[in-house]
């Protein structure tokens, strides 16, 4: 079962409310079920339980509520940090004891501080394709929010002039270990440029897939 939203904050009518939540085990956890907050990019953001209630205010509001087990009480995501997450879409599973939620979250997810809360890899193996949207969610992180030592965030405060500046040298970089070094110094001067213009079309507000979308007509 999904039910798709094109807006923030999908909203649902209290029939189709009440026919989702029937079709639901939530006696199998004994009265919850675990919701998953997946963002617009496809990153596990977070997981957490849903009672009844919290399922029929979320979608009657447009915006993530959940049960705490702890404090035994619904509370809103966002509603202390000002971190809200906007329902975008539900997906039930197979077993219909668990959802899906695809959510456009504002600010971080995890209480930390980090993007998601499933930031600490235990075992990592990013595929080449995965690389670029990986290292472009960090760099868009460490300019929303700055961290001290952190490289991304230095370049960033020093403007757009800088970040573009930056990009220069390195073009020059990999072009002249292009023509006159190694195989593999001409790889980490790609790298570092690549890195560098990253960071520079995330301040120009810039994504990686419109890249990708300019490239699709150049493939002649």
């Amino acid at each position: 079962m999904g039910f798709d939203g094109k807006v923030e904050g999908v909203r649902l009518g209290s029939g189709e409310i009440e026919r989702l939540v029937k079709s639901l085990n939530f006696e199998k956890l004994g009265g919850i079920i675990p919701a998953i907050a997946v963002g617009e990019d496809g990153r596990v953001l977070m997981l957490a339980f849903m009672d009844e209630e919290a399922l029929r205010r979320t979608l009657s509001t447009g915006m993530m509520h959940y049960w705490s087990r702890s404090r035994r009480r619904l509370w809103m995501k966002g509603e202390e940090s000002g971190h809200y997450q906007y329902v975008l879409g539900v997906y039930a599973d197979c077993d219909s004891d668990s959802l899906l939620f695809k959510v456009r979250q504002v600010g971080n997810a995890c209480h930390t501080g980090e993007g998601t809360c499933f930031h600490k890899p235990v075992v990592e193996h990013l595929a080449a394709w995965e690389v670029p949207a990986e290292l472009e969610r960090v760099v868009k992180d460490r300019i929303a929010n700055p961290r001290e030592g952190s490289y991304t965030s230095k370049i960033a405060s020093g403007g757009l002039a800088k970040a573009a500046k930056k990009v220069g040298e390195e073009g020059v970089e990999a072009a002249l270990a292009g023509v006159a070094e190694s195989k593999e110094r001409t790889i980490s001067e790609a790298a570092d440029l690549i890195y560098h213009l990253i960071i520079l079309l995330q301040m120009k507000g810039i994504s990686l897939e419109d890249v990708y979308s300019e490239l699709r007509k150049r493939r002649r």
